[in-house]
């Protein structure tokens, strides 16, 4: 067991889980952390048979397993010539549903990074099953990342995919529980890719003043801190598709698991669920800490 806790991500040879790799795999270098790689499957070696699936003989599953073993150590031995840097990697098969597996990795886990859908995942759809339910009850932040937009896997020095170089790092903010632990995050992100930070709120006109003190007081904790701190209130009658178009110029986008006006009953809030759903980059979905 690793001193310190690892980068998890989500790998089914998926180009979806090959960006999520890409990006997990940096942002353990920037960490300074191990990277594991995890392929979790339901499997008829161990009690389960896949969805529509009414036979499987011992070649077969012998065959999966073959299949599967040399999906993660081509993964393994690609991430560790692309980022040398990495302290370490490992990479795990684990037989059960994988939104479980994964949630129950992210325990253990100082970032959970999934594809946003998986090679299961109907094409039409911009959130698998799997990223849908680790976003929202994961026991860690999780990143949900999108594949390259001509969805083809990654050469090995192509890098996840991002807003550009100069991009900077966009956070949600309403003052809730989880829009603080966000703005932790999010200020710990942009310090590591020494990149710009946007702290946002988008609310409706009579709102705007106390927006707007609202972020300062937020901000002025960081205003030495190293990094460049940029405060923003968009006027808005549909947050939901202005925190969306702002992502559109973020190399990540970070936002708390559930806002200030959000039911108490729901894991992920509106503005959460939209981002998950439709930004345009990888979206960071940040629940408070268990500890």
């Amino acid at each position: 067991m690793y001193a310190t806790r690892p980068v998890v991500v989500g790998v089914d040879g998926s180009p979806s889980s090959l960006a999520a790799v890409a990006f997990a795999a940096r942002d353990a270098v920037w960490r300074g952390v191990p990277l594991r790689l995890v392929y979790a499957h339901e499997s008829p070696l161990y009690g389960y048979l896949p969805v529509g699936m009414v036979s499987y003989s011992i070649a077969e599953a012998e065959h999966f397993q073959e299949q599967v073993a040399k999906l993660l150590a081509d993964t393994v031995e690609r991430i560790q010539r692309q980022y040398p840097a990495l302290t370490a990697v490992e990479s795990k098969e684990i037989a059960g549903v994988p939104a479980g597996v994964l949630i129950e990795e992210s325990r253990k886990a100082a970032l959970t990074v999934v594809g946003s859908r998986g090679v299961g995942g109907f094409t039409e759809l911009l959130l698998g099953s799997v990223s849908a339910q680790v976003a929202a009850h994961a026991h860690g932040p999780v990143v949900v990342v999108r594949p390259p937009e001509s969805d083809v896997e990654p050469g090995p020095e192509q890098p996840p995919p991002s807003a550009g170089p100069e991009a900077p790092v966009l956070v949600g903010y309403d003052e809730s529980v989880a829009a603080r632990a966000a703005l932790v995050f999010a200020v710990d992100e942009a310090r590591r890719r020494d990149a710009p930070l946007i702290v946002m709120n988008a609310c409706v006109p009579s709102e705007q003043t106390d927006a707007a003190k609202m972020l300062a007081n937020a901000v002025a904790a960081y205003a030495e801190g190293g990094i460049t701190v940029q405060t923003r209130v968009k006027v808005t009658g549909n947050v939901e598709k202005a925190m969306v178009d702002a992502s559109a110029d973020a190399a990540l986008t970070v936002v708390g698991c559930r806002g200030r006006g959000g039911f108490a009953g729901l894991l992920l809030g509106s503005v959460s669920r939209a981002l998950v759903h439709h930004a345009h980059h990888p979206v960071a979905v940040i629940h408070p800490s268990e500890d």
